[in-house]
């Protein structure tokens, strides 16, 4: 929870790796065959090196359009598909990867905004998903959170894109309670769990295997977190900062988060470290599981695209080797 701002911001996001996707030879999923293998629990960076709009560990980018969010078009860049079988031009391998990837969704007061985008734009991404031939159809998952933290249809995968949609438009109607979303009271803090709710997503979603999956979580918040174990605003929270990075890394998961820079209560607190700049000495989490971050403000001033932002996540990590821990 936060309070509200003025918008106006950059105009343009960066791709996460600016890799050619499967050059490496050793890439887990890539192959020369081009047939394809195949609980609910309760659980903002001047200085950092990591650029506003979509950047990486790599420190390399490019740029891709805006679209209009309300048309649910995107216009970010695709894999050069060749023969419309996903895989590289330059090589001619084949990648032959799946794509499952879990909404880590902040659903407290102040999310409302962004979660119309997601799902005015969710179709949007499937759609852009499924053309690129996959081995079998995405899978999608989602956990939300406040204080606490919830995991839809316990850690199994959505099969229908618009039942996702639906829970989108339930959880964006929520955001107007203010309240916790198992019930537990009203949300008075501004810090929120995203650590427990990325540590559950990752280690309760039914991942598919990670040697023939690409594995994203998209997170979004737009303020800082509680870094247990500790208690915050009458909740226990779970796991610390290194201990869901360990996770999130065993997991062979990449973090691609949507967060602010200034938030607080008084709209003028540092709420960067962990997302877009390091946190007490530690790489924040998209660079230390190869993801990438968005200014969510971007976004809400429709200045990038949501859905192309997530579909470029895909394109530029598919069949891209999962970085070694710190």
């Amino acid at each position: 929870m936060r309070a509200s701002r003025s918008l106006g911001l950059a105009t343009h996001l960066r791709p996460v790796l600016g890799l050619t996707t499967c050059l490496i030879l050793a890439a887990p999923g890539c192959s020369d065959d081009a047939s394809g293998e195949d609980d609910v629990l309760g659980s903002d960076a001047a200085d950092s090196g990591i650029d506003s709009g979509f950047t990486s560990s790599s420190g390399e980018s490019g740029e891709a359009t805006s679209s209009d969010s309300s048309s649910g078009s995107t216009t970010g860049p695709l894999l050069d598909l060749g023969d419309s079988t996903t895989g590289t031009a330059e090589t001619g391998e084949v990648c032959n990867e799946d794509v499952d990837i879990v909404f880590v969704m902040d659903v407290s007061t102040t999310m409302g905004p962004f979660l119309d985008k997601l799902e005015q734009e969710i179709n949007a991404v499937d759609t852009a998903l499924n053309a690129l031939n996959l081995p079998s159809p995405p899978q999608y998952g989602l956990v939300v959170f406040v204080d606490d933290v919830l995991i839809s249809n316990a850690g199994a995968p959505y099969t229908d894109v618009n039942q996702l949609r639906m829970d989108f438009e339930m959880w964006n109607n929520f955001t107007a309670s203010n309240q916790q979303v198992q019930g537990g009271g009203s949300n008075s803090t501004w810090p929120e769990n995203s650590l427990d709710a990325l540590y559950i997503g990752a280690s309760t979603f039914q991942w598919r295997p990670a040697e023939t999956t690409l594995r994203l979580i998209i997170h979004t918040t737009d303020d800082t977190f509680w870094d247990g174990p500790t208690t915050g605003n009458g909740v226990a929270i779970q796991h610390g900062y290194a201990d869901t990075v360990s996770r999130l890394q065993l997991e062979q998961i990449r973090v691609f988060t949507f967060a602010a820079l200034i938030g607080g209560s008084c709209n003028c607190e540092d709420v960067s470290p962990g997302w877009s700049a390091p946190y007490m000495g530690m790489n924040a989490i998209p660079e230390s599981t190869g993801g990438g971050w968005w200014n969510i403000d971007e976004v809400l001033a429709n200045q990038i695209s949501l859905s192309a932002s997530i579909d470029q996540a895909v394109d530029d990590t598919m069949c891209v080797p999962y970085p070694p821990p710190d």
